[in-house]
């Protein structure tokens, strides 16, 4: 049987959307708050659910359970934040240790994160200047997505966007030095 919403949508019916919008949007929620623990993000992430949907809606099978199509887009989007997460944590992780354990280093580990931080500096200062502002008040003044949208006018998604290429920018960019780094501090430390 073809849901009738689904159809609606394909068709450009921008009511339909809301319709479906305030049907499963505080379920929608709900569900990626169970896997982010993070309310303001769950809300984030169902509002790209639906801009997926009406972008994509070429796509839609009526035939296909719509429900189900919008918690799978819930989930997959919302594994796909806990993973930048995860990486994002990683290079905090870094930045601690260097900028605030150092003292522990030994002169070979401090002259390593020295180099470090040059390069992570370069990089940094080598990104556009949208982007270099938007990871800056990331990383240096600690403000969140949705802080840093509403500061520079610009969408969330935009703010996201930004410090995923600044992250890739400066991965790339420290190419192997990171991994020799890493290893050397893993192994100084046993």
């Amino acid at each position: 049987m073809k849901d009738q919403l689904a159809v609606r949508i394909k068709l450009g019916d921008e009511q339909a959307l809301e319709l479906l919008f305030h049907k499963y949007y505080f379920r929608l929620c709900a569900f990626a708050n169970k896997f982010l623990n993070d309310p303001d993000e769950a809300q984030d992430i169902v509002q790209d659910v639906f801009i997926k949907i009406w972008e994509g809606r070429n796509d839609i099978d009526p035939e296909e359970c719509l429900k189900s199509y919008l918690f799978k887009i819930t989930q997959n989007l919302s594994f796909n934040k806990l993973r930048r997460k995860k990486v994002e944590s990683r290079y905090i992780e870094i930045y601690k240790l260097i900028y605030i354990d150092h003292q522990e280093f030994s002169s070979h580990d401090s002259l390593l994160a020295k180099e470090l931080e040059e390069r992570i500096s370069s990089s940094i200062g080598n990104l556009p200047s949208e982007c270099r502002k938007v990871f800056e008040l990331s990383r240096n003044e600690g403000l969140k997505y949705k802080e840093i949208a509403e500061t520079l006018n610009i969408s969330i998604k935009t703010v996201e966007a930004q410090v995923s290429k600044a992250l890739r920018t400066i991965r790339t960019s420290l190419g192997d030095f990171l991994t020799i780094f890493i290893i050397t501090l893993i192994c100084s430390n046993l």
